[in-house]
């Protein structure tokens, strides 16, 4: 600061001061049409002059502001001059008044102000001093603006290493979402990636809207209710307003109950469900353990065609100024469209990381920002995934039930059980692994062998001598199962090999090793707060409870023991890996860590290796879901019996009659007596299609309800009428698990994926073509020249390399490589494992790309070989050195294959005692040669 000229110091100064004032300072030619507040700099006026600074609010001019150096004392010709811009305003400027009635004039020092509206024409004006400059805010009121967004402030500005703030991926949202405000747009969404911070925006978009413009009120729709703590917890901590106070200092933030809380509430924190409870005046059971999945353990035979809105609603439609919807993909404005539809004065805004078709529709294809993971772990944001493969032959081909092999039969209608001996063999296929079928062996076999694979190959670098350290704190790892019973069984098969690891020593498994989170288990909330912040609790174990929204920084191991179709519920259930965490509330949650780099996906069902399906725009007729059995079935006794649900009924009877089991079908057909099944379903066909042999007309058509229809009511009533035949139905429609005692199975692979190591691979020799000129490293070692690589130029080549592709880095392609090799997916040579001492070594990139560009036929680090070749080196021409030369020497040998080449000038500078020890043993003469000549015979 002190190189600077007077005047640009002051000008330094009263950027900072208009900048803490809210002032977006910016060059006339950087200039934008946006809704907040701007000081432009060097700002044209008639005469061909410039202001030092023109203020605008709402893209119109306001005031202006002349600097002077520090010793200016601000007299009449700087007033004069201040005069002048302001009435000199251009005529393509927009203006808020002629000439501008706001004046400043500051040196850096001091600030004088002055409304040249209090005074006539012609009268000298005065100057008042300030004690700090104007906000946006407080010059609209006194200057009485009626515009929406003459408070606005700048967007608060990109955080930085020294100052806490948005994102640039959340400066980019706000800025455009204001400026589609602005253009009288009501609806925009929102694409911000897993941890990118969608709520973090959210707030700082409720936040500017409730402060400077004059919107009162704000919906913020959730998933799920305990989304709803968890949004309200951020809204607590958010102190990124104006005073610096938390947001619900300011306003008041509460989740939904009643009507009450809407009318004393600034912002209402809501699902869509309780929020249409709460406009129809309906009572609802308040609980936030409500889970968002399909659970194979339970059936949702209710319709859910669109709900319809009642004429007698508890809230007026102009309620919610702004109505933010998070987790947008979800399609909650399908069934619920009528909801949000209703309030048709708010603007809507939609957060999400997955959008679908549906979703850009919706919101009328406005996205503001769209900010993609691959954008997030480029920018660091995040940390990216790596993919482990199991691969059992049970999961991946199925498996069989032998005859007289011990069963436990689970009924799902009712959970009831019942022992069974397998009467013939029975086939089943992977997909029906954990759903119909459940193989112990199979699960344990996934569970040992992820545990083999914790310090073997995701993090052998963590493995340490003391084996009771090792298996209390493994990496955070969350399994994803199928059905909550699923998850039990889990549960029960990573008790039983993790209590094998703590018995060698004599201790038991932690009581909180491993626990179930599933809306079964109990407070979820409470759980995943434990999971987040305990020590002990090491594995957790859901299906989709924890699959969105829920942030678990210290996760680093998600175990899909479930396969997933749908790329967006996929997307979701990566992300809970994906977010980074400091260093040092790292090691809090996990001791034995030093960071958390990347995240492993650990994949037992071949989820990685298909297409997933994005859904598209869903049509009115989609959403009027077809009726369950049960429902359907209560329905045709109450005499609802038209075409459709005839035929419905008949297709439910034809599966049930093509998957059932023998023993069950002969149970069926036997309450049917004398008819069967089958000839139950084709009288139903054959009644619809006018083949109607038990009669001489066609089945009479279906009008109303009230109306008799003998016919078609006689047609389904031996079903219908038999309570006992309804029961076996429901129950085989619904199907049951069948829990092998011991099952087999066996190990087809274990390790990571063999396409994504080729990808990488491929990945690493391309960037190595491209930029072989330009990194100095890359250069030296593609054209074999004789000169030395240096720590520099080694860790430009490690930053570049990571710029360009975070997994691009020394761990991940020597993973890579050795995957490659050891299944022979590529012609390769050799590949050693690195040791735990050998882990990290800036010269391993070297290693990696002379392999890479088959200039060695073996990858291995220079460390594994540095004893031997130092020996060679001491011992080469019958040298004879003395016992301090060789110490000296194997000290610069060992800092030589860690970090590069050195001369004797970089010795001196960075390892000084050992070049002094060089000097003194060597002669000062010789020591640089005998260092070089050393470092080059190292790295041959």
């Amino acid at each position: 600061m002190d190189e600077l000229k007077p005047e640009e110091q002051a000008r330094v100064l009263i950027d900072e001061m208009l900048a803490a004032a809210g002032w977006a300072v910016v060059p006339r030619s950087e200039y934008m049409d946006v809704p907040h507040a701007q000081a432009v700099t060097e700002a044209l006026t008639k005469g061909n002059n410039e202001a030092d600074y023109l203020l605008f609010l709402d893209g119109k001019a306001i005031g202006v502001l002349e600097a002077k150096r520090a010793e200016n004392s601000l007299g009449g010709k700087v007033a004069e001059q201040t005069a002048k811009y302001s009435a000199g305003a251009l005529p393509w400027y927009q203006t808020w008044t002629k000439p501008l009635p706001f004046l400043f004039m500051c040196n850096g020092d001091k600030l004088l102000f002055c409304d040249r509206r209090d005074f006539a024409a012609g009268e000298p004006l005065e100057f008042l001093e300030l004690k700090k400059m104007f906000t946006p805010k407080e010059v609209a009121i006194r200057a009485e603006l009626s515009s929406e967004f003459a408070k606005m402030p700048a967007v608060p500005a990109v955080q930085t290493k020294a100052k806490a703030g948005l994102r640039q991926c959340q400066y980019d949202a706000i800025c455009n979402l204001e400026l589609s405000f602005k253009h009288g747009k009501k609806k925009a969404l929102i694409v911000l990636a897993t941890g990118a911070g969608k709520t973090f925006t959210a707030c700082t978009a409720a936040y500017r809207l409730l402060n400077y413009t004059p919107a009162k009120k704000v919906l913020f729709l959730v998933d799920r209710n305990n989304l709803g703590k968890q949004a309200e917890g951020e809204f607590g901590t958010y102190k990124l307003t104006e005073t610096g106070i938390p947001f619900s200092d300011e306003y008041v933030v509460q989740r939904l109950h009643n009507v009450k809380d809407i009318e004393k509430s600034h912002v209402v924190i809501s699902t869509i469900q309780r929020l249409y409870a709460v406009l129809t005046g309906q009572t609802f059971v308040d609980t936030d353990d409500d889970e968002s999945e399909l659970d194979g353990d339970t059936i949702n035979d209710q319709s859910s065609v669109s709900i319809e809105l009642p004429q007698d609603l508890k809230v007026t439609r102009d309620t919610f100024d702004l109505i933010i919807v998070d987790e947008c993909h979800r399609s909650i404005y399908g069934k619920w469209k009528q909801v949000l539809d209703y309030f048709n004065t708010a603007r809507v805004v939609g957060l999400t990381a997955t959008p679908t078709e549906e979703a850009y529709a919706f919101f009328n294809k406005n996205t503001v920002v769209e900010y993609t993971l691959e954008d997030s772990i480029r920018d660091g944001v995040n940390v990216p995934p790596r993919v482990f493969r199991i691969k059992t032959l049970v999961s991946s081909q199925g498996g069989t039930i032998g005859q007289g092999e011990h069963v436990e039969r689970i009924t799902l209608l009712d959970g009831s059980k019942q022992k069974k001996i397998q009467k013939e063999d029975q086939k089943y296929e992977s997909t029906e692994l954990d759903r119909s079928v459940v193989n112990p062996a199979q699960i344990r076999l996934v569970v040992d062998s992820f545990k083999q694979a914790i310090y073997s190959s995701l993090y052998p670098e963590r493995l340490s001598d003391d084996p009771v350290r090792n298996w209390k704190y493994i990496p955070k790892t969350l399994f994803f199962a199928k059905t909550d019973s699923h998850a039990d069984n889990i549960i029960e098969a990573i008790k039983q090999s993790f209590a094998v690891e703590f018995e060698k020593v004599g201790l038991k498994l932690p009581e909180k090793f491993v626990q179930k989170i599933t809306c079964k288990a109990g407070n979820s909330n409470q759980l995943i707060s434990d999971f987040r912040n305990e020590k002990e609790f090491r594995i957790a174990v859901t299906v989709t409870l924890v699959a969105t929204g829920t942030d678990v920084k210290p996760l680093e191991v998600l175990v899909f023991m479930r396969d997933i179709n749908s790329a967006v519920l996929y997307t979701q259930m990566k992300g809970r890996g994906c977010r980074t965490m400091d260093d040092d509330k790292f090691q809090l949650a996990t001791p034995n860590g030093t960071s958390k780099d990347c995240f492993y996906l650990v994949d037992a069902v071949g989820v990685t290796e298909h297409e997933m399906k994005l859904p598209g725009a869903t049509s009115d007729a989609e959403f009027h879901k077809t009726l369950g059995l049960e429902r359907l079935m209560e329905r045709l006794a109450h005499g609802e019996v038209p075409d459709e649900h005839l035929n419905l009924f008949a297709g439910y009877l034809s599966k049930i009659n093509n998957k059932a089991e023998q023993e069950d079908l002969s149970e069926v057909n036997k309450l049917l007596a004398p008819t069967s099944l089958y000839f139950f379903v084709s009288r139903i066909y054959d009644a619809l299609t006018g083949k109607n042999e038990f009669s001489t007309h066609p089945l009479p058509e279906y009008k109303d309800i009230n109306d008799a229809n003998i016919e078609r009511r006689e047609l389904i009533s031996a079903v219908i009428n038999n309570v006992k035949v309804r029961k076996v139905l429901l129950e085989i429609n619904r199907g049951f698990i069948k829990i092998q005692h011991e099952g087999t199975d066996s190990l087809v692979y274990s390790g990571f994926s063999i396409d994504e190591s080729k990808k990488y691979a491929e990945i690493f020799k391309d960037f190595i073509e491209q930029n072989r000129d330009e990194v100095e490293a890359l250069r030296i070692i593609y054209n074999s020249e004789d000169v030395a690589i240096t720590y520099e130029m080694l860790s430009d080549l490690k930053r570049k390399l990571e710029k360009f592709n975070p997994m691009l880095n020394e761990k991940n392609l020597w993973t890579s490589y050795k995957t490659l090799y050891v299944n022979k997916a590529v012609k390769a040579g050799k590949v050693k494992d690195l040791e735990k001492d050998e882990v990290g070594l800036l010269t391993n990139l070297i290693q990696l790309v002379r392999y890479a560009l088959g200039k060695k036929e073996q990858l291995y680090s220079l460390q594994s070989t540095s004893a031997s070749l130092f020996e060679l080196y001491c011992g080469q021409n019958q040298r004879v050195l003395n016992d301090n030369q060789k110490q000296v020497l194997r000290k610069i040998a060992q800092y030589v294959v860690q970090n590069g080449c050195v001369s004797a000038s970089i010795l001196m500078q960075y390892e000084k005692p050992l070049f002094l020890q060089a000097a003194k043993f060597f002669g000062p003469q010789n020591v640089n040669t005998e260092i070089q000549n050393l470092t080059k015979f190292m790295f041959q």
